[in-house]
């Protein structure tokens, strides 16, 4: 399972959870989703070959 694949796991059990007016179980996800969003940001910091921050804007 890749960090995409858990990034959108965790935001279909958010999605599920409010749904449901757990809101607590969905504060806890939410927690769980942006550590994982911000240790996901950092694997591209040093990965000179990332697509991410690459483009200038006349390559668009």
């Amino acid at each position: 399972m890749t960090v995409r694949d858990k990034i959108e796991d965790l935001e279909q059990q958010i999605y599920i959870a409010c749904s449901e007016g757990d809101f607590e179980c969905m504060n806890q996800l939410e927690q769980q989703l942006e550590t994982l969003r911000g240790k996901a940001n950092h694997v591209f910091e040093d990965d000179p070959y990332a697509i991410e921050g690459r483009f200038q804007e006349h390559d668009l």
